[in-house]
């Protein structure tokens, strides 16, 4: 199965993925981009020390004293596009063993009830990320592909830049 972000118009189904995905056997393949100043902020793929596995952090989840090694580019070099493939007899296996539910981490998120207004009411945001499902998986794997398959849509000059002439889609 290929799950994705809903805002991710960068996102479609590539037939060499897919192949790769069903002959490589990984349970679960996450789509990941190089890492460039301008995606330091954001959640990047990490090995995990006690076994080896793959694991997704989050900026929610790093310390403040650990933030400069979080960002540093060079030493995590892939962010999570959150293009996912999922082996569903394997995902099964998961809901099995696991009650109904994949043990994803819950990030707490500090926030306003209104974004845009500081003063406003406190709230706190608590959230999972899809792509966190990548530790859940024995044998996860990630593969590298081009920024041209991460082009998000947050604001409309988002979306009026990717329906110009400035973009080319393949």
């Amino acid at each position: 199965m290929f799950v994705s972000n809903s805002d991710n118009l960068g996102a479609t189904m590539d037939l060499r993925l897919l192949t790769y995905f069903a002959d490589s056997g990984a349970p679960f393949l996450m789509e990941v981009a190089a890492r460039t100043d301008a995606d330091k902020k954001g959640g990047h793929l990490a090995v995990m020390k006690s076994g080896g596995g793959l694991t997704l952090r989050e900026s929610a989840q790093c310390p403040k004293e650990d933030e400069g090694a979080f960002q540093d580019v060079s030493k995590y070099t892939y962010f999570n596009t959150n293009n996912l493939w999922v082996h569903l007899g394997k995902l099964h296996e998961l809901f099995e063993k696991n009650g109904g539910a994949l043990p994803l981490p819950v990030m707490k998120n500090d926030k306003t009830v209104d974004p845009r207004d500081k003063k406003s009411t406190k709230v706190i945001q608590l959230e999972t990320a899809m792509g966190a499902a990548i530790s859940c998986f024995e044998g996860a794997q990630a593969i590298k592909i081009p920024r041209t398959r991460f082009a998000p849509v947050k604001k409309t000059d988002d979306l009026f830049a990717l329906r110009s002439d400035a973009y080319t889609l393949t």
